[in-house]
Protein backbone atom coordinates (compact mmCIF):
# COMPACT_ATOMS: atom_id res chain seq x y z
CA UNK A 1 0.00 0.00 0.00
CA UNK A 2 3.01 2.40 0.57
CA UNK A 3 3.81 2.38 -3.21
CA UNK A 4 0.49 3.85 -4.02
CA UNK A 5 0.76 6.25 -1.39
CA UNK A 6 3.94 7.54 -2.51
CA UNK A 7 2.99 7.11 -6.57
CA UNK A 8 -0.12 9.49 -5.38
CA UNK A 9 2.14 11.81 -3.60
CA UNK A 10 4.55 12.80 -6.22
CA UNK A 11 1.59 14.32 -8.25
CA UNK A 12 0.43 16.56 -5.30
CA UNK A 13 3.07 18.75 -6.34
CA UNK A 14 2.02 19.00 -9.91
CA UNK A 15 1.34 16.77 -13.55
CA UNK A 16 4.55 14.17 -13.68
CA UNK A 17 5.46 11.56 -16.09
CA UNK A 18 5.65 7.71 -15.23
CA UNK A 19 9.79 8.35 -15.32
CA UNK A 20 9.51 11.20 -13.21
CA UNK A 21 7.48 9.50 -10.59
CA UNK A 22 10.25 6.65 -10.23
CA UNK A 23 12.68 9.03 -10.10
CA UNK A 24 12.00 11.21 -7.70
CA UNK A 25 10.69 8.61 -5.11
CA UNK A 26 14.25 7.14 -5.72
CA UNK A 27 15.95 10.16 -4.68
CA UNK A 28 13.99 10.96 -1.83
CA UNK A 29 13.97 7.83 0.03
CA UNK A 30 16.63 5.21 -1.62
CA UNK A 31 16.48 1.89 -2.91
CA UNK A 32 14.48 0.19 -0.05
CA UNK A 33 11.74 2.70 -1.35
CA UNK A 34 12.54 1.20 -5.39
CA UNK A 35 9.09 1.28 -7.23
CA UNK A 36 10.10 -0.63 -10.41
CA UNK A 37 7.95 -0.43 -13.70
CA UNK A 38 5.91 -3.48 -13.35
CA UNK A 39 4.58 -2.15 -9.61
CA UNK A 40 4.11 1.59 -11.09
CA UNK A 41 2.39 1.35 -14.83
CA UNK A 42 0.11 -0.87 -13.42
CA UNK A 43 -0.73 1.17 -10.49
CA UNK A 44 -1.04 4.25 -13.09
CA UNK A 45 -3.90 2.67 -14.91
CA UNK A 46 -5.69 1.75 -12.17
CA UNK A 47 -5.65 5.18 -10.56
CA UNK A 48 -6.92 6.44 -14.00
CA UNK A 49 -9.81 4.03 -13.78
CA UNK A 50 -10.58 4.90 -10.04
CA UNK A 51 -10.82 8.76 -11.34
CA UNK A 52 -7.88 9.67 -9.07
CA UNK A 53 -6.21 10.72 -12.02
CA UNK A 54 -6.10 11.68 -15.49
CA UNK A 55 -3.27 11.35 -17.84
CA UNK A 56 -2.12 13.68 -21.23
CA UNK A 57 -0.28 13.02 -23.75
CA UNK A 58 2.70 15.05 -24.68
CA UNK A 59 4.07 14.65 -28.25
CA UNK A 60 7.76 15.37 -28.62
CA UNK A 61 9.23 15.48 -32.68
CA UNK A 62 11.40 12.29 -32.90
CA UNK A 63 10.71 10.81 -29.32
CA UNK A 64 8.07 8.38 -28.02
CA UNK A 65 5.36 10.35 -27.30
CA UNK A 66 5.50 11.20 -23.28
CA UNK A 67 2.89 10.55 -20.69
CA UNK A 68 2.19 12.60 -18.14
CA UNK A 69 -0.48 12.33 -15.16
CA UNK A 70 -2.42 14.83 -13.25
CA UNK A 71 -3.99 14.12 -9.94
CA UNK A 72 -7.74 14.45 -9.25
CA UNK A 73 -9.78 15.85 -6.38
CA UNK A 74 -10.78 11.90 -6.55
CA UNK A 75 -7.20 11.00 -6.30
CA UNK A 76 -6.78 13.73 -3.30
CA UNK A 77 -9.25 12.01 -1.40
CA UNK A 78 -7.92 8.34 -1.95
CA UNK A 79 -4.58 9.48 -0.73
CA UNK A 80 -5.78 11.30 2.05
CA UNK A 81 -7.64 7.27 2.71
CA UNK A 82 -4.43 5.56 2.20
CA UNK A 83 -2.61 7.73 4.53
CA UNK A 84 -5.27 7.48 7.24
CA UNK A 85 -6.03 3.61 6.79
CA UNK A 86 -3.12 2.40 9.03
CA UNK A 87 -4.61 -1.36 10.34
CA UNK A 88 -1.86 -4.05 12.47
CA UNK A 89 -0.49 -5.44 9.58
CA UNK A 90 0.90 -2.16 8.32
CA UNK A 91 1.80 -1.21 11.45
CA UNK A 92 3.94 -4.03 11.43
CA UNK A 93 5.75 -3.21 8.29
CA UNK A 94 8.81 -0.37 8.65
CA UNK A 95 8.07 0.73 5.13
CA UNK A 96 4.28 1.49 5.25
CA UNK A 97 5.28 3.60 8.86
CA UNK A 98 7.92 5.87 7.43
CA UNK A 99 6.18 6.33 4.89
CA UNK A 100 3.48 7.71 6.97
CA UNK A 101 5.75 9.51 8.97
CA UNK A 102 7.08 11.54 6.45
CA UNK A 103 3.75 12.58 5.89
CA UNK A 104 2.49 13.42 9.14
CA UNK A 105 2.19 17.30 8.24
CA UNK A 106 -0.88 16.13 6.46
CA UNK A 107 -2.25 14.55 9.44
CA UNK A 108 -3.82 15.87 12.49
CA UNK A 109 -1.69 15.40 15.67
CA UNK A 110 -4.52 12.92 16.88
CA UNK A 111 -3.83 10.61 13.79
CA UNK A 112 -0.55 10.72 14.42
CA UNK A 113 -0.12 9.89 17.60
CA UNK A 114 -2.56 6.59 16.53
CA UNK A 115 0.07 5.98 13.90
CA UNK A 116 2.73 6.25 16.83
CA UNK A 117 1.20 3.90 19.48
CA UNK A 118 0.65 0.97 16.69
CA UNK A 119 4.18 1.18 16.23
CA UNK A 120 5.01 1.45 19.83
CA UNK A 121 2.67 -1.55 20.37
CA UNK A 122 4.02 -3.88 17.43
CA UNK A 123 8.23 -2.80 18.68
CA UNK A 124 7.03 -4.21 22.31
CA UNK A 125 6.28 -7.32 20.90
CA UNK A 126 9.31 -7.69 18.53
CA UNK A 127 11.35 -6.79 21.72
CA UNK A 128 9.34 -9.37 23.63
CA UNK A 129 9.59 -12.27 20.83
CA UNK A 130 13.78 -10.92 20.41
CA UNK A 131 13.94 -11.74 23.95
CA UNK A 132 12.04 -15.41 24.28
CA UNK A 133 14.39 -16.05 21.10
CA UNK A 134 17.54 -15.00 22.67
CA UNK A 135 16.71 -17.66 25.60
CA UNK A 136 16.11 -20.51 23.30
CA UNK A 137 19.31 -20.22 20.93
CA UNK A 138 21.76 -17.74 22.86
CA UNK A 139 24.65 -20.85 22.37
CA UNK A 140 24.67 -20.43 18.69
CA UNK A 141 27.34 -16.93 18.16
CA UNK A 142 25.93 -15.92 15.12
CA UNK A 143 22.06 -16.36 16.09
CA UNK A 144 23.15 -14.59 18.74
CA UNK A 145 24.40 -11.65 17.33
CA UNK A 146 21.54 -11.20 14.55
CA UNK A 147 19.69 -10.85 17.73
CA UNK A 148 21.26 -8.77 19.52
CA UNK A 149 21.60 -6.68 16.61
CA UNK A 150 17.90 -6.54 15.73
CA UNK A 151 17.27 -5.77 19.34
CA UNK A 152 19.46 -2.83 19.07
CA UNK A 153 17.72 -1.88 16.30
CA UNK A 154 13.85 -2.26 18.02
CA UNK A 155 15.24 -0.51 21.11
CA UNK A 156 16.64 2.42 19.24
CA UNK A 157 13.23 2.84 17.15
CA UNK A 158 11.28 2.37 20.45
CA UNK A 159 13.12 5.45 21.65
CA UNK A 160 12.17 7.23 18.72
CA UNK A 161 9.08 6.42 18.67
CA UNK A 162 7.63 6.96 22.75
CA UNK A 163 9.77 10.35 21.92
CA UNK A 164 7.53 11.56 19.41
CA UNK A 165 4.16 10.23 21.36
CA UNK A 166 5.55 12.32 24.18
CA UNK A 167 5.99 15.52 22.38
CA UNK A 168 2.84 15.16 20.42
CA UNK A 169 0.83 14.49 23.53
CA UNK A 170 2.22 17.49 25.03
CA UNK A 171 2.44 20.72 22.10
CA UNK A 172 1.48 23.16 24.50
CA UNK A 173 4.72 22.47 26.31
CA UNK A 174 7.25 22.62 23.47
CA UNK A 175 8.93 25.67 21.99
CA UNK A 176 8.60 27.19 18.83
CA UNK A 177 11.78 25.52 17.55
CA UNK A 178 10.65 21.79 18.14
CA UNK A 179 7.02 22.21 17.05
CA UNK A 180 9.15 23.52 13.58
CA UNK A 181 10.88 19.86 13.14
CA UNK A 182 7.22 18.43 12.68
CA UNK A 183 6.33 21.35 10.20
Amino acid sequence: MYADILILGQLLTGPKHGYEIKKNVQEALGESFEINNNLLYPALRRFQEMGAMTKEVEKADGKPDRHVYLLTETGEEIFDELVRDFPRKAAANQMEFLVRVALFDRLEPELRLDILRKRLSVLEEEMERNRRFDLLHSQNGFTAEVIRFKKAQTEHELAWVKQWILEFQAPATLSNSDTDRFV
